[in-house]
């Protein structure tokens, strides 16, 4: 289970702003606000299917109008603005096409970003962020407020969005598994165990990278009664489906504990929970991995800040610090033995711990 809430400025985009040459300060003000109405004007294009209509013909505002129930004028002057930041391009005849950037916003094809950034799902996020005051104020997730309900309730109760949401934590998730299953040496173990590890996209890389090892694959029965990445790519065999809550009990038997996205959802006294009953059936020799944002020190561009706002609008948990972890794993009677950072285009990394000895 995992969750992730942006902030209308894209994180990675915020770094790459933040390492830009230096703007005079009302421009740096002036900028980000100014990407609030790009946001949005990109998520009204991806919500009406733009890219797609005009793949491979291009057509002009007043056909793409037509064809989306728009205004016409209106919505020429919401692209001509996108293709002003590289998003479609205008030709001279008055005709859009894509761009190597707005071809990302197509769907079902590889690295599609569409269902991340259409108005729908930006219509969650911004009834979110617009109650982030009351966060600052008393602690309480912003979505809880906005909703009346608790983030993952809301997603049960409400299948269409869950739908995007999970659409959009598969898109982000999907380009760092090979990041993270080669930052460490997992084909050193003969069984990995994928905690709360979903439809199986990690666990598919994983098993796919080290032919030698086998896994299991732990979530709740209908999580794994899902289409999965593990049967999909044929490597059933190799791993075992196993139905259980981390709340109670983690199976014992592996080598290798993998918590990917997990412990952020959570406070620290869940999260303790959820490492004691790791710690509970690791033996002296199995290693306990989160895959975790760590956050940095000091004032340097990091992406995982504002993933750490996000979460923290959305849910009780956090993105923590090295120290923050520590302190967390040796309350769970576990030791951090090292961190390891993983290949760019993930900013994840590896937080290894054993169990602790008396």
């Amino acid at each position: 289970m995992q969750a992730g809430l942006q902030d209308p400025a894209n994180p990675d985009e915020m770094a790459l702003m933040a390492q830009d040459t230096p703007l005079p300060p009302r421009q740096q003000l002036l900028r980000i606000t100014g990407h609030v109405m790009l946001a949005r004007c990109l998520g009204i294009a991806a919500e009406l299917g733009i890219a797609d209509l005009i793949d491979p013909t291009p057509l002009s505002a007043p056909d793409l109008a037509i064809r989306t129930s728009s205004h016409g004028p209106s919505l020429y002057r919401l692209l001509r603005y996108l293709a002003a930041n590289g998003i479609f391009s205008e030709d001279a005849d008055g005709r859009f096409r894509n761009t190597e950037t707005s071809q990302l916003l197509r769907s079902g094809v590889a690295g599609s970003m569409r269902d991340s950034v259409r108005q729908s799902w930006q219509d969650v996020t911004w009834d979110t962020f617009r109650n982030l005051p009351h966060t600052i104020k008393t602690g309480e997730p912003a979505f809880t407020k906005a909703f009346g309900a608790d983030f993952f309730d809301y997603l049960a109760a409400h299948p269409d969005v869950g739908a995007r949401f999970d659409a959009a934590m598969a898109m982000q998730s999907a380009p760092e598994n090979d990041s993270v299953a080669a930052a460490y040496p997992f084909g050193d173990a003969k069984t990995v165990v994928d905690i709360g590890g979903g439809r199986g996209g990690f666990m598919a890389t994983l098993l796919k990278a080290n032919s030698n090892v086998c896994g299991m694959l732990f979530d709740q029965a209908h999580v794994l009664a899902q289409p999965n990445h593990v049967r999909d790519a044929g490597l059933a065999s190799r791993c075992e489906m196993v139905v259980g809550n981390f709340f109670e009990r983690i199976p014992s038997g592996g080598d290798v504990y993998v918590l990917k996205r997990i412990l952020h959802d959570w406070d620290d006294d869940t999260a303790v929970r959820i490492l004691k009953n790791c710690a509970a059936a690791m033996n002296s020799s199995a290693k306990l991995i989160a895959v975790d944002a760590v956050i940095k020190p000091g004032n340097d561009p990091d992406a995982n800040k504002a993933l750490d706002v996000g979460i923290m609008a959305l849910l009780s948990g956090r993105e923590r610090t090295a120290d923050e972890f520590d302190k967390i794993y040796r309350a769970a009677g576990l030791r951090l033995t090292r961190i390891i950072a993983t290949a760019a285009p993930s900013t994840m990394s590896l937080v290894e711990g054993v169990v602790a000895q008396a």
